[in-house]
């Protein structure tokens, strides 16, 4: 129900942070928060070897609840809002610069006809309409419940896989063809894109649900020692298509495993509780 980041800043100084799910997730009690958030980075075999022998620079530990918003209206007639100032879902796989990029892209191009004399009433409706629901099925895409299976490697991986090369197919590739056309689209147009995004909303709610069968019998995370994978990297052509099929194994494999689970005999039947989820960031320099 966590994961963190590790980014290395100018002069040896290196941002270190923990976001987590507070249903799943408690960052251990300590002195303070910086000495919680070492804690837990020396926990982990990585987070040891690099930050072993740090030291936090105090009075620079920060942490925030509830990180998710969003704006029910983006724009009007002489305003308008892009990036963040419109909503903010998770840090996980860096949406900002992907909602900076389309909204202001959008904006900037409605602001440019405007000034020009056009009409951007039609604009402005469609802007109100679809980015909303652009948020709405981003979110549900990619990060409703996701920290249920975040720990388990094998769902994890075939989620990594499957989000990012959906992304490449459905975001990079248009893009790199066409930017001023597809930059004026909103992610998740139309019919299309609701059938694209319903079928990612498939995969996401079926990786919750085998992870909250492994958590009720006892077998989350089974596979995580030892586990190692090497990607060739995503790229914007049709070589994408080859990780699509990896994670497809990766999600069909634990469906088997899910399909044992059910048939043996004196299995758990638990489920996890299903309170309001919270996303929490602890961050701090070391």
């Amino acid at each position: 129900g966590w994961w963190c980041w590790i980014i290395p800043l100018r002069g040896g100084n290196v941002s270190a942070g923990i976001v987590y799910d507070s249903r799943l997730f408690k960052l251990a009690d300590g002195p303070n928060l910086g000495e919680r958030l070492r804690a837990h980075l020396l926990s982990h075999p990585v987070g040891a070897e690099i930050f072993g022998n740090a030291q936090i620079i105090e009075h620079d530990v920060h942490a925030y609840s509830a990180l998710p918003y969003s704006s029910k209206k983006v724009c009007d007639d002489g305003w308008a809002t892009v990036g963040d100032a419109a909503g903010f879902i998770d840090p996980l796989y860096s949406p900002g610069l992907d909602f900076c990029s389309y909204t202001s892209y959008f904006v900037a191009d409605l602001l440019a006809r405007n000034l020009a004399g056009e009409d951007v009433a039609e604009s402005l409706a469609y802007y109100n309409e679809q980015l909303p629901i652009t948020y709405r099925l981003w979110f549900e895409t990619l990060y409703k419940d996701k920290y249920y299976y975040m720990g388990d490697a094998e769902l994890m991986s075939a989620a990594l896989l499957l989000d990012v090369g959906t992304y490449f197919i459905g975001l990079v590739i248009p893009v790199y063809r066409d930017p001023e056309r597809e930059f004026l689209h909103l992610p998740f147009e139309g019919r299309a894109g609701r059938v694209f995004g319903g079928m990612m909303k498939f995969y996401n709610r079926r990786l919750v649900a085998l992870a909250k069968r492994r958590l009720a019998t006892g077998c989350y995370g089974r596979r995580n020692a030892g586990w190692r994978e090497l990607y060739d990297g995503f790229v914007p052509d049709a070589r994408v298509r080859k990780l699509i099929r990896k994670g497809l194994f990766h999600w069909w494999r634990a469906e088997l495993t899910n399909l044992r689970l059910i048939l043996t005999p004196g299995a758990k039947n638990r489920a996890p509780s299903s309170s309001t989820a919270t996303s929490t960031a602890v961050a701090a320099p070391l």
